[in-house]
């Protein structure tokens, strides 16, 4: 139960909320979502760091819901007028008000932040009598059938990436994502010549660390900033963009397949030396 909380429950929530609204804070999940999909594993088997991470998350979400709720009820008995002169330095930092209660952001966000919080709860407390009591209920039974699929999943794992890195690489054309068409076309020259399906995995630890070094650069080009013209256009010709209603389907899928190829070689490198759940 604990590892399949870390490792895959609590960096899902994390993802969500960084993705709902472009800011300081929903930086911060980023990182978050980076470092435990990345050691989840390892984290898992050190008590101390185990419970240093998830304090961390616990303190920092607890602080988001409190300074997030206060905003609200400050924005609520001043009105648009007060948030409006604030409108910039808010928005940047994270803090959102109700525009719709057809769609509301920040409640979503709040919620998620708050489900973040009771899983690595949950975490923090498990331990073997409470493993006992989940392995006899109905969550638990679904648990063991999530620790079967561990496996399957590292053999689709090892066959989906290449084809995920290719797609990143090939998706949207730049000088970021050219190391990913490098490896993907020295990974296929390996394998041809040697016959070696393992050629195209040698790659995947440094690529590893480019991905999240790409996400990162990604997400802070999407923040509310004012940037210089001459910063934009560097942006533009090593491949950087920003997402909008507007933006083309290859641009959105290279960014999902950027996503995706972390998460994945995440997985396939955790299980080299770790059990995935």
């Amino acid at each position: 139960m604990g590892n399949f909380l870390l490792g895959f429950l609590l960096p899902l929530l994390l993802l969500t909320a960084s993705l709902i609204n472009w800011s300081l804070v929903s930086l911060v999940d980023l990182v978050a979502f980076l470092i435990i999909q990345c050691a989840a594993p390892e984290i898992g088997c050190h008590f101390r760091m185990h419970h240093l991470s998830l304090w961390a998350i616990i303190i920092i979400s607890i602080l988001v819901i409190l300074s997030q709720i206060v905003y609200l009820v400050i924005w609520a008995i001043e009105g648009d007028e007060w948030s409006g002169k604030n409108a910039w330095w808010a928005h940047l930092i994270g803090f959102m008000t109700v525009q719709s209660w057809k769609s509301p952001r920040v409640i979503y966000f709040l919620l998620v932040q708050v489900l973040a919080v009771i899983v690595a709860l949950l975490g923090i407390g498990r331990n073997r009598c409470s493993m006992v009591l989940w392995e006899d209920s109905c969550w638990g039974r679904l648990l063991t059938i999530l620790e079967h699929l561990g496996s399957h999943l590292r053999v689709a794992s090892c066959l989906l990436l290449p084809a995920i890195q290719l797609a990143v690489g090939i998706s949207h054309p730049s000088w970021l994502s050219l190391p990913f068409f490098i490896c993907s076309c020295v990974g296929l020259v390996d394998w041809s010549l040697t016959s070696n399906f393992l050629g195209l995995f040698r790659w995947w630890r440094p690529l590893q660390l480019y991905a999240s070094f790409n996400i990162i650069l990604l997400y802070v080009y999407q923040l509310p900033i004012e940037y210089p013209s001459m910063f934009h256009w560097i942006a533009d010709f090593i491949g950087l963009f920003r997402v909008s209603g507007n933006s083309e389907g290859p641009i959105i899928c290279s960014g999902l397949f950027l996503v995706l190829f972390y998460v994945m070689v995440c997985f396939y490198l955790c299980n080299q030396k770790f059990s995935f759940i």
